[in-house]
């Protein structure tokens, strides 16, 4: 979408509005209404924003007989005529002024909802329709389509799981697992699960981290070098989303994540069990290093309605003896204890395929689905496994971050690359540690935290450390020994630090080398996760779904519940938000980052 701005904007606005989409003109509305109505036509933009309102005629002279829909954004006023037809085809939008920064992005954010709805009721023209068949094949046997089989399995929807990995249930090396069995066994959910990554606010350092190694603080962990084309461009459009679409996303995101905290709620209610039997610990307590943050994390912990009460660092280490000596050395300024709860990972999926294999549900391991099979118009005919042809009427895919082959000629393919996380056990010394942790160490290596209260093979007590973002790219296994050795490292540190008691007993018992361990989370370069849908040829649905970055546990039960309402013809919001070419859509347009039409 290509977006002309007529008002001057002040240098720090200007700093958060102008991308590479936008047009800027504070000149032309000097210059006479015929001026602007040439400079709207042949400037070729989809959407006009502005506070002064335009000529009717000019405006629909503009809109034309185009078959794409054109935007008339209005701040501060309803318009220069009491007739809307005036105005053409012109989607009219009206934003009510409440300052000079917060009107402009309230603009611009109501008109990416807006034009982001268009787009996916066209792409989704005709799809919404309930499925020919119950019939449901589930590529990727990850938590994510775990619990996706678990919601289809409450509609009765024959299902079964294909696998490229071994059976979880099983001890096979980690490392010949996937993200969810092969990262440790541990998982969270809060309210801010499944963050916004991209730069929400104007600063020096913004949108570099992947230019920068681990070693420099940034987030690269591949061989240097080794970067494709398509992954270069994955990094560009990460870099391009403006600071108030980033917040516009995370608002998205973390109703979403709302979502999923009404169906845990209701899911743990109904299988106690299930949940007692992976450990479930209530409450999440955030810790922050320095005051500042500690100060900011408050106030939005507090605007998403996540925080239950605040504590002082005499307070973090009278409720949680484990942190008393990080307390005492200067490494905790406070803490936020939210809403949340964290699990045994793989105790969770042992149980959770358990039940679905009692309901009918079948399970096959050690498959490798290899590409998706078209037929002439674009609608899938089947899945190319290591081992033969699947068909089936239905089909779900979530291929966590190992999913490139299989994603071609879709419009998911290349949308995920990989972001390495690295874990670390400890012993849990006397369980010395009440709750599962976040913690916030600003300017370090490993600067986010989780640390999760768990139970290890045999029922000892342990707590798990789970931190870092190493960009991979598409290649889940790009990665550079010598950079994860310093994510690792930064992980010792975080233990050092702040479990000091826990560290030495760890040393003292062993090589803490044998605890380290890795995956590769799904990303996006929006930090969207992906929702898409393709027909089959047997008038049923392929969907994709994934790239969640940190937060495909937490949002799993309503990516589950949209797949659902897919299949049966219903809506949901994640169809929408999450449309594969959302970003790409919206920021198309412009050659450079602040184009100038020659003057008129």
């Amino acid at each position: 979408m290509r977006i002309l701005i007529l008002d001057r904007l002040d240098d720090d606005l200007a700093n958060h509005v102008l991308a590479k989409n936008v047009i800027y003109r504070p000149d032309v509305l000097h210059k006479g209404p015929t001026v602007v109505r040439r400079v709207l036509i042949e400037s070729d933009v989809d959407a006009v924003v502005t506070r002064t309102a335009l000529p009717g005629d000019v405006v629909a002279d503009w809109a034309g007989d185009r078959s794409e829909p054109c935007y008339y954004v209005l701040i501060g006023v309803r318009g220069g005529e009491d007739d809307s037809g005036a105005f053409g085809s012109a989607v009219v939008l009206s934003i009510e002024e409440n300052g000079d920064e917060d009107a402009y992005i309230g603009a611009l954010k109501t008109l990416e909802h807006a034009f982001t709805a268009q787009y996916d009721e066209r792409y989704h023209a005709g799809s919404r329709r309930v499925s020919a068949s119950r019939r449901v094949t589930l590529i990727g046997g990850g938590l994510v389509n775990l619990i996706t089989a678990h919601y289809l399995s409450q509609r009765d929807y024959d299902i079964e799981i294909v696998d490229a990995r071994p059976d979880p249930r099983t001890e096979a090396d980690w490392m010949s697992f996937g993200c969810s069995r092969g990262g440790d066994d541990a998982r969270m959910f809060t309210l801010s699960e499944m963050d916004n990554y991209n730069s929400r606010e104007i600063h020096e350092s913004m949108n570099t981290a992947f230019q920068r190694s681990v070693s420099e603080f940034g987030w690269a962990t591949h061989h240097a070098g080794s970067l494709s084309q398509e992954e270069h461009a994955w990094v560009a459009e990460f870099e391009s989303i403006p600071t108030w679409l980033a917040d516009s996303y995370n608002d998205d995101i973390f109703s979403l994540t709302r979502e999923s905290r009404e169906l845990w709620d209701a899911w743990i209610d109904s299988d106690p069990q299930l949940f007692e039997d992976s450990l479930i610990r209530e409450g999440v307590l955030r810790i922050y290093s320095d005051t500042e943050n500690f100060a900011a994390a408050v106030a939005r912990q507090r605007r998403i309605g996540a925080a239950r009460s605040i504590l002082s660092g005499a307070d973090v280490a009278r409720e949680q003896p484990a942190l008393a000596a990080a307390v005492d050395a200067g490494h905790i300024a406070g803490g936020v204890d939210v809403v949340g709860f964290t699990i045994n990972a793989h105790k969770f999926m042992r149980l959770l395929i358990e039940r679905l294999e009692a309901k009918g549900v079948r399970t096959h391991w050690n498959r490798r689905a290899q590409q998706l099979v078209f037929e002439g118009r674009g609608k899938v005919a089947g899945v190319r496994l290591s081992d033969g042809m699947l068909t089936s009427e239905n089909i779900v895919i979530s291929p966590g971050a190992y999913g490139s082959t299989l994603l071609k000629g879709t419009a998911s393919e290349g949308k995920i690359n990989g972001v390495l996380g690295a874990w670390l056990r400890l012993p849990n010394i006397d369980w010395s540690l009440r709750n599962s942790l976040k913690l916030a160490r600003k300017g370090h290596v490993t600067e986010d935290a989780n640390i999760t209260v768990a139970t290890d093979e045999i029922g000892a007590p342990i707590m798990i450390i789970g931190s870092g973002y190493g960009y991979t790219g598409i290649d889940a296994n790009n990665i550079d020994a010598r950079l994860l050795e310093v994510m690792y490292a930064g992980l010792v540190d975080t233990a050092q630090k702040y479990f000091p008691a826990a560290y030495h007993a760890a040393m003292a018992s062993g090589d803490l080398k044998s605890e380290l361990r890795y995956c590769v989370r799904p990303w996006t370069s929006s930090s969207l996760g992906i929702f898409e849908t393709i027909p089959t040829v047997t008038a049923g649905h392929c969907i994709i779904t994934g790239g969640h970055n940190t937060g495909g546990f937490a949002q799993a039960p309503a990516v589950g519940k949209a797949v659902a309402s897919l299949l049966n013809g219903e809506t949901h919001p994640m169809h929408t938000l999450y449309h594969p070419d959302r970003a790409a859509a919206f920021l198309a347009g412009a050659r450079t980052e602040r184009t100038v039409l020659r003057s008129a």
